[in-house]
């Protein structure tokens, strides 16, 4: 009896997803024509970002946060996400004038990773920025 419960117990963690280990950080950032505010900002490997992206752009353009990091990393998405996908290697999550949408993932690995609004020219008119990953305290 002792032997399968032990062999469950080894076996079923393998397969569950990789669960954060730091704290929840919640980033608000603001999307309008060719800035994000804040653009740049610093969390801890293993902590849950929240991004709430809102697009306040009085000329009502449409805006993305989009990251080649992104591809492949789970992401759970909130709010009003007009469209998502993969473009020019990419993951993007669009978010049109007057709304607002949410994406949360894991930051798993430190570094310095860029992000883009990935609407047409808005990258090379300055609408970049980066997340600072710190490594985990030991």
């Amino acid at each position: 009896m002792i032997a399968p419960v032990l062999l469950l117990l080894l076996t079923v963690p393998a397969g569950l997803p990789v669960r954060a280990q730091g704290s929840r950080k919640v980033i608000q950032m603001t999307l309008v024509s060719w800035k994000f505010t804040p653009d740049f900002f610093t969390v801890t490997r293993g902590d849950t970002v929240v991004l709430q992206l809102s697009n306040e752009d009085p000329d009502k353009r449409n805006h993305s946060f989009a990251a080649r990091w992104l591809v492949g990393k789970q992401v759970i998405t909130r709010g009003q996400v007009a469209r998502e996908g993969i473009d020019d290697e990419r993951r993007f999550f669009a978010v049109a004038p007057g709304t607002k949408a949410e994406i949360e993932f894991v930051a798993s690995e430190p570094g310095s990773f860029p992000f883009v609004c990935g609407v047409f020219d808005h990258g090379s008119r300055g609408q970049v920025g980066a997340m600072n990953v710190l490594p985990a305290p030991k």
